[in-house]
Protein backbone atom coordinates (compact mmCIF):
# COMPACT_ATOMS: atom_id res chain seq x y z
CA UNK A 1 0.00 0.00 0.00
CA UNK A 2 1.40 3.39 -0.99
CA UNK A 3 1.33 6.22 1.52
CA UNK A 4 -0.73 9.34 0.80
CA UNK A 5 -0.22 12.79 2.30
CA UNK A 6 2.19 13.01 5.23
CA UNK A 7 -0.35 15.13 7.14
CA UNK A 8 -3.68 14.00 5.66
CA UNK A 9 -6.01 16.66 7.09
CA UNK A 10 -3.74 19.69 6.76
CA UNK A 11 -2.36 18.68 3.36
CA UNK A 12 -5.82 17.96 1.95
CA UNK A 13 -7.10 21.32 3.24
CA UNK A 14 -4.19 23.17 1.63
CA UNK A 15 -4.72 21.30 -1.64
CA UNK A 16 -8.46 22.02 -1.56
CA UNK A 17 -7.83 25.76 -1.10
CA UNK A 18 -5.43 25.69 -4.07
CA UNK A 19 -8.04 23.91 -6.21
CA UNK A 20 -10.71 26.46 -5.23
CA UNK A 21 -8.32 29.30 -6.10
CA UNK A 22 -7.56 27.69 -9.45
CA UNK A 23 -11.27 27.54 -10.31
CA UNK A 24 -11.82 31.13 -9.10
CA UNK A 25 -9.04 32.42 -11.37
CA UNK A 26 -9.35 30.21 -14.46
CA UNK A 27 -6.41 29.35 -16.69
CA UNK A 28 -3.87 30.75 -14.23
CA UNK A 29 -1.46 27.88 -13.47
CA UNK A 30 -0.51 27.61 -9.83
CA UNK A 31 1.62 25.14 -7.90
CA UNK A 32 0.02 22.78 -5.47
CA UNK A 33 1.31 23.48 -1.94
CA UNK A 34 2.01 19.84 -1.12
CA UNK A 35 2.41 16.68 -3.18
CA UNK A 36 2.03 13.07 -2.04
CA UNK A 37 4.47 10.30 -2.93
CA UNK A 38 4.24 9.24 -6.56
CA UNK A 39 1.58 6.74 -7.54
CA UNK A 40 2.52 4.70 -10.64
CA UNK A 41 0.55 5.86 -13.68
CA UNK A 42 -0.51 9.25 -12.26
CA UNK A 43 1.13 12.62 -12.02
CA UNK A 44 1.80 13.73 -8.44
CA UNK A 45 -0.68 16.61 -8.68
CA UNK A 46 -3.41 14.26 -9.93
CA UNK A 47 -2.89 12.02 -6.92
CA UNK A 48 -3.02 15.07 -4.62
CA UNK A 49 -6.36 16.14 -6.09
CA UNK A 50 -7.81 12.63 -5.81
CA UNK A 51 -6.69 12.31 -2.19
CA UNK A 52 -8.38 15.65 -1.57
CA UNK A 53 -11.59 15.45 -3.61
CA UNK A 54 -12.51 11.77 -3.72
CA UNK A 55 -14.43 10.07 -0.92
CA UNK A 56 -17.06 7.36 -0.46
CA UNK A 57 -19.79 9.64 -1.84
CA UNK A 58 -18.29 10.07 -5.32
CA UNK A 59 -17.68 7.82 -8.27
CA UNK A 60 -14.39 8.11 -10.13
CA UNK A 61 -13.57 6.86 -13.62
CA UNK A 62 -9.92 5.92 -14.00
CA UNK A 63 -7.91 4.96 -17.07
CA UNK A 64 -6.01 1.68 -16.93
CA UNK A 65 -3.71 2.03 -13.93
CA UNK A 66 -1.54 -0.43 -11.99
CA UNK A 67 -3.49 -2.37 -9.36
CA UNK A 68 -1.34 -0.93 -6.55
CA UNK A 69 -2.32 2.62 -7.58
CA UNK A 70 -6.03 1.84 -7.66
CA UNK A 71 -5.82 -0.04 -4.34
CA UNK A 72 -3.98 2.84 -2.69
CA UNK A 73 -6.49 5.42 -3.94
CA UNK A 74 -9.43 3.33 -2.77
CA UNK A 75 -7.84 2.66 0.62
CA UNK A 76 -7.05 6.33 1.32
CA UNK A 77 -10.22 7.88 -0.12
CA UNK A 78 -12.97 5.26 0.00
CA UNK A 79 -13.93 6.31 -3.55
CA UNK A 80 -16.12 4.13 -5.67
CA UNK A 81 -15.10 3.32 -9.25
CA UNK A 82 -17.36 4.01 -12.21
CA UNK A 83 -17.36 1.60 -15.15
CA UNK A 84 -18.10 4.40 -17.64
CA UNK A 85 -17.13 8.09 -17.72
CA UNK A 86 -20.84 8.92 -18.13
CA UNK A 87 -21.51 7.58 -14.61
CA UNK A 88 -18.62 9.34 -12.87
CA UNK A 89 -18.38 12.46 -10.73
CA UNK A 90 -14.64 12.72 -11.44
CA UNK A 91 -13.05 11.54 -14.69
CA UNK A 92 -9.27 11.13 -14.93
CA UNK A 93 -7.77 11.77 -18.37
CA UNK A 94 -4.09 10.86 -18.67
CA UNK A 95 -1.90 13.00 -20.93
CA UNK A 96 -2.58 12.23 -24.57
CA UNK A 97 -5.74 10.20 -23.89
CA UNK A 98 -8.72 10.96 -26.09
CA UNK A 99 -11.35 13.11 -24.46
CA UNK A 100 -14.72 11.46 -23.79
CA UNK A 101 -17.72 13.13 -25.41
CA UNK A 102 -18.36 16.01 -23.01
CA UNK A 103 -22.04 16.03 -23.95
CA UNK A 104 -22.40 12.47 -22.61
CA UNK A 105 -21.06 13.33 -19.13
CA UNK A 106 -23.01 14.45 -16.07
CA UNK A 107 -23.92 18.10 -16.72
CA UNK A 108 -26.09 18.85 -13.69
CA UNK A 109 -29.70 20.00 -13.91
CA UNK A 110 -31.51 23.31 -13.75
CA UNK A 111 -32.23 22.68 -10.06
CA UNK A 112 -28.77 21.28 -9.25
CA UNK A 113 -26.16 22.50 -11.76
CA UNK A 114 -23.45 21.53 -9.24
CA UNK A 115 -24.25 17.83 -9.75
CA UNK A 116 -22.01 17.64 -12.77
CA UNK A 117 -18.78 15.86 -13.59
CA UNK A 118 -15.31 17.30 -13.17
CA UNK A 119 -12.52 16.19 -15.46
CA UNK A 120 -8.99 15.96 -14.07
CA UNK A 121 -6.91 16.22 -17.24
CA UNK A 122 -3.19 15.57 -17.19
CA UNK A 123 -1.10 17.69 -19.54
CA UNK A 124 2.61 17.86 -20.36
CA UNK A 125 2.94 21.50 -19.30
CA UNK A 126 1.51 25.00 -19.57
CA UNK A 127 2.22 27.82 -22.01
CA UNK A 128 0.44 30.98 -23.15
CA UNK A 129 -0.08 30.43 -26.83
CA UNK A 130 -3.20 28.40 -27.71
CA UNK A 131 -6.35 30.19 -26.57
CA UNK A 132 -7.70 33.29 -24.89
CA UNK A 133 -10.01 32.84 -21.91
CA UNK A 134 -12.48 35.34 -20.50
CA UNK A 135 -15.56 35.43 -18.30
CA UNK A 136 -16.15 35.17 -14.55
CA UNK A 137 -12.87 35.09 -12.63
CA UNK A 138 -10.89 36.89 -15.33
CA UNK A 139 -9.86 40.48 -14.53
CA UNK A 140 -8.92 40.69 -18.23
CA UNK A 141 -8.74 38.13 -21.04
CA UNK A 142 -5.91 35.68 -20.38
CA UNK A 143 -3.76 33.79 -22.90
CA UNK A 144 -3.25 30.14 -22.08
CA UNK A 145 -2.02 26.89 -23.53
CA UNK A 146 -1.45 23.32 -22.42
CA UNK A 147 0.77 20.78 -24.17
CA UNK A 148 -0.59 17.26 -24.46
CA UNK A 149 -4.32 18.00 -24.78
CA UNK A 150 -6.19 15.75 -27.18
CA UNK A 151 -6.94 17.10 -30.64
CA UNK A 152 -10.18 19.06 -30.71
CA UNK A 153 -10.15 19.76 -26.97
CA UNK A 154 -10.75 23.53 -27.23
CA UNK A 155 -13.61 23.11 -29.70
CA UNK A 156 -15.24 20.54 -27.41
CA UNK A 157 -14.80 22.98 -24.50
CA UNK A 158 -16.49 25.77 -26.47
CA UNK A 159 -19.45 23.43 -27.07
CA UNK A 160 -19.52 22.61 -23.34
CA UNK A 161 -19.64 26.33 -22.47
CA UNK A 162 -22.76 26.84 -24.61
CA UNK A 163 -24.73 24.75 -22.07
CA UNK A 164 -23.80 27.05 -19.16
CA UNK A 165 -24.96 27.02 -16.34
CA UNK A 166 -24.97 23.27 -17.08
CA UNK A 167 -21.92 21.42 -18.34
CA UNK A 168 -18.75 19.95 -16.93
CA UNK A 169 -15.76 21.59 -15.24
CA UNK A 170 -12.10 20.65 -15.59
CA UNK A 171 -8.79 20.99 -13.83
CA UNK A 172 -5.75 20.81 -16.10
CA UNK A 173 -2.83 19.18 -14.32
CA UNK A 174 0.91 19.19 -14.93
CA UNK A 175 3.16 17.24 -12.60
CA UNK A 176 3.15 19.93 -9.88
CA UNK A 177 0.77 22.67 -11.10
CA UNK A 178 -2.95 22.97 -11.82
CA UNK A 179 -5.10 25.36 -13.84
CA UNK A 180 -8.86 25.59 -13.36
CA UNK A 181 -11.22 25.50 -16.31
CA UNK A 182 -14.80 26.03 -15.14
CA UNK A 183 -17.69 25.68 -17.56
CA UNK A 184 -18.24 29.45 -17.30
CA UNK A 185 -14.93 30.18 -19.08
CA UNK A 186 -15.34 31.54 -22.62
CA UNK A 187 -12.58 30.29 -24.89
CA UNK A 188 -11.43 31.87 -28.15
CA UNK A 189 -8.88 29.96 -30.20
CA UNK A 190 -6.01 31.66 -31.99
Amino acid sequence: MRSAFAHPVDDAQRTFRAALSAMAEPLLPRPLPVLPPVLPGLQAATAALLYTLADQDVRVWLPALPDETVSSLRFHTGMRLADLPEDADFIIIAAGMPLPDLMSLKAGSAEYPDRSATLLIEVDGFAADQVEGSGPGFAAPRRFGAAGLSAGFWKAWQDNHVRFPLGVDAVLISDTHIAGLPRSARIREG
